[in-house]
């Protein structure tokens, strides 16, 4: 089991950007993740890479593309994988109805596999893996279309890429299928491993719930996703994605692989729709990241609708209180409000981390309410579709606000738009 992260720096920023790949791996990353957002990076990607090797840092870089196949075709050369995103690497998700024949259809995916041609043959000459990323909130159009945006568009997304790599018999390659929305990540990778098997192929699968906040939320959502899919022997490599330092990531990941090697499903006792879990364990993280997977499983498995947590280790109001966060990560029941907040790139320009705090301090006292806080377009708007309101990083320290799916404001300081949304969720919920 392979655990990564990614970095949050300016990628032309080397010094910045090896410091702080030094500190991944000093914290346990197994391999490292920088965002390539256009070519002037690929230079610095190089400068980067040298550099750790220089220092005896051998650990495997992966370059995260967007929208630009020749970013990608050129990193393909540098870095030992490229993570490509299906949704935008050749189609768009601009939020509209395509009402394409079979014949457009078929077409459209054909011009997706002549482009992804120079990349498939740069990566077979390097050696150079790719991870065939799939993101729900950004999912083209095309797809969306098709087949809703559920996670079977998902799985039909990753299909229509591995079919590309199979034809071009390139099958150096990883899959994701990443979603805020725990159960939706769990159907769409579960679904994924059931149409490859149907269709005669296995890839490894990558695991991350994104857009999973921070702190304990943040940590009990990724648990709950990641940790029962492992539970079902499900994945080969893993990110906990938390709107933290990066260096804060790998240490859970690793309590959360500890932890299922620890438990196995029938450690919860199942009756009706309510899972009973004891243990007294004095680890709090594995603590939590025992009851996360166990309570995602049944989840999964058992639709159930209430937990009860034992564990003598710890007072019974903190108990309580994780039980609430379980049954929020997993959208259970709701006590104050869900953030989807993203562990922000290089693409980030403005302090999310200091934007959330503030957010929660402002706004975590209505159940029920959704609010995103997303570093940057690629998939802010889509990643927080379902969400209530919230904002996505713009350029130079700005953000826009989102009300669902529909922007609100030009690029401002990120003070007046929290000032906006007060007055839009107070509007919302009567407080006014």
């Amino acid at each position: 089991m392979v655990v990564q992260s990614m970095t949050n720096t300016d990628t032309n920023d080397v010094a910045a950007s090896v410091t702080q790949c030094r500190r991944m791996v000093a914290a346990g990353a197994q391999m490292v993740r920088l965002t390539v957002p256009s070519m002037k990076e690929v230079e610095a990607m190089r400068r980067i890479k040298a550099q750790l090797r220089d220092e005896g840092i051998d650990t495997p870089i992966v370059a995260d593309v967007h929208f630009n196949p020749k970013v990608a075709e050129a990193m393909a050369a540098v870095v030992e994988k490229v993570r490509i995103n299906p949704g935008n690497y050749v189609d768009k998700r601009n939020f509209s109805q395509l009402d394409l024949s079979d014949d457009e259809y078929a077409a459209s995916v054909e011009r997706m596999a002549l482009r992804a041609k120079p990349l498939l043959d740069i990566c077979k000459r390097h050696g150079t893996a790719i991870r065939i990323g799939i993101n729900h909130g950004s999912l083209c159009d095309r797809i969306v279309s098709r087949y809703g945006n559920t996670p079977n568009a998902m799985v039909q997304s990753a299909i229509e890429w591995l079919d590309i790599c199979g034809r071009h018999d390139f099958h150096k390659v990883v899959v994701s299928m990443k979603s805020s929305n725990v159960r939706t990540m769990m159907e769409a990778t579960v679904g994924l491993k059931e149409a490859m098997e149907t269709r005669g192929c296995s890839y490894p699968l990558h695991l991350g719930v994104t857009e999973a906040g921070n702190g304990v939320e943040g940590r009990a959502k990724s648990a709950a996703g990641i940790g029962a899919l492992l539970l079902l022997g499900v994945g080969d490599t893993v990110r906990v994605s938390l709107t933290e330092p990066p260096e804060n990531e790998t240490p859970f990941a690793h309590k959360l692989i500890q932890a299922v090697r620890e438990i196995k499903p029938q450690d919860a006792e199942i009756n009706e729709d309510r899972m009973g879990y004891s243990i007294d364990e004095p680890d709090f993280e594995l603590w939590l990241a025992k009851s996360a997977a166990l309570t995602g499983y049944a989840y999964y498995h058992h639709h159930i609708k209430d937990i009860h947590l034992s564990n003598a280790c710890f007072p019974e109001s903190q108990v309580r209180d994780l039980e609430k966060v379980l049954l929020q990560a997993c959208r259970i029941r709701m006590s104050k409000t869900e953030f989807i907040s993203c562990p922000s790139c290089g693409r980030t320009q403005y302090d999310i981390q200091s934007a959330l705090a503030e957010m929660k301090a402002r706004f975590s006292h209505h159940p029920g309410l959704k609010i995103g806080v997303m570093g940057c377009i690629v998939n802010g708007p889509g990643e927080m579709a379902d969400a209530d309101f919230g904002i996505v990083g713009a350029s130079n320290g700005l953000v826009c606000v989102y009300e669902g799916r529909r922007r609100v404001t030009q690029a401002i300081a990120l003070e007046e738009a929290l000032g906006i949304m007060e007055s839009l969720i107070s509007r919302r919920t009567g407080e006014e």
